[in-house]
């Protein structure tokens, strides 16, 4: 694939957020819900990083055992 303009970009970057939006409306969802569903997500991909002892700071959250 070759390099892209930096118009066809900036179409391509409105599309997007345009389906995101048209996407959340029609589900119901918000930009806030979206962010935080991400943010869990990336917390249990990530979360073999982090050590028992660090987990014990983290006791009102659950962890898969």
């Amino acid at each position: 694939m070759g390099k892209i303009s930096k118009e066809e970009y900036a179409l391509v970057k409105k599309q997007k957020e345009e389906l995101l939006k048209l996407i959340l409306e029609k589900t119901g969802g918000s930009r806030k819900e979206l962010h935080r569903m991400v943010e869990d997500e990336f917390i249990i991909a990530n979360l073999d990083t982090v050590t028992p002892v660090e987990r014990k700071h983290f006791d009102r959250l659950v962890f898969g055992l």
